[in-house]
């Protein structure tokens, strides 16, 4: 069995929070994150992004808390419609533009 390195991925815990992988290809040119997140009906919802090598932490530390808060907020609007709160004919105009 081979190990994994903790910063490689994290499984995803208990609750509505974040599970995260990274994939880095061999050429180690970039680097693609994902950002998981499951909402009350169940459905998994991802951002996925990829960094170029040049890119500092800081920066790729930015993207990843922009990411963040797009998944919280499409979660957030998928929990809302599930519970009936919002208007339906809006949110699919949103993913249609998406």
């Amino acid at each position: 069995m081979k190990a994994r390195h903790l910063t490689e991925r994290r499984e995803p815990a208990k609750g509505r929070r974040f599970a995260w992988g990274r994939v880095q290809p061999a050429a180690g040119d970039a680097a693609t994150w994902r950002l998981f997140r499951r909402c009350i009906p169940g459905r998994v919802l991802l951002e996925q992004r990829t960094f170029p090598a040049t890119y500092s932490r800081a920066e790729i530390a930015a993207g990843l808390r922009a990411m963040r808060a797009r998944l919280l907020t499409a979660a957030d609007a998928v929990d809302l419609h599930h519970l009936g709160l919002t208007d339906t004919a809006r949110l699919q105009q949103q993913e249609q533009a998406a």
